[in-house]
């Protein structure tokens, strides 16, 4: 199991990080875990509801199908419907912390009995801070591409 938790805090206001973590069909441009998000189906505000995403580790490339929630300004979410991980549940959250804008990135991964007995170790802590490092910077980068 895969577990990490990263909060930081970012120059930019809650409503501009908010955006770019609900643009979900974008994260394959900043974020490490996505190398892929096609879009399955959307909600009533055209955020993407489902899709069929690619996740890329050291040991093989991994599809899921994940359903997204939103809590909006503060909030989104994804889960594994189905998929080659037996699990999958990461969030970020944004909100203003003693001043600042502050971005929380929660992750749990499952990737079952198989891909488990390889993410073990010195192995496991290399992808979860390669995700959560990943994700930081890629917002980052996000950000400021918007300026």
């Amino acid at each position: 199991m895969l577990k990490g938790e990263r909060t930081w805090t970012v120059e930019a206001s809650v409503e501009a990080v908010y955006a770019v973590i609900a643009e979900v069909e974008r994260y394959p441009d900043w974020h490490p875990f996505f190398a892929t998000v096609d879009v399955e189906d959307r909600d009533g505000e055209d955020r993407v509801a489902s899709a069929r995403c690619t996740h890329p580790t050291p040991v093989a490339t991994l599809k899921t199908e994940v359903v997204f929630a939103y809590e909006h300004g503060t909030q989104v979410s994804a889960r594994r419907q189905s998929g080659d991980m037996k699990d999958l549940d990461g969030r970020f959250s944004v909100k203003v912390q003693d001043g600042v804008t502050a971005v929380t990135h929660r992750l749990l991964v499952d990737p079952g009995m198989k891909l488990g007995l390889l993410l073990r170790g010195p192995v496991e802590e290399k992808v979860r801070n390669s995700v959560l490092n990943g994700a930081q910077s890629g917002l980052a980068k996000a950000l400021a591409a918007r300026g």
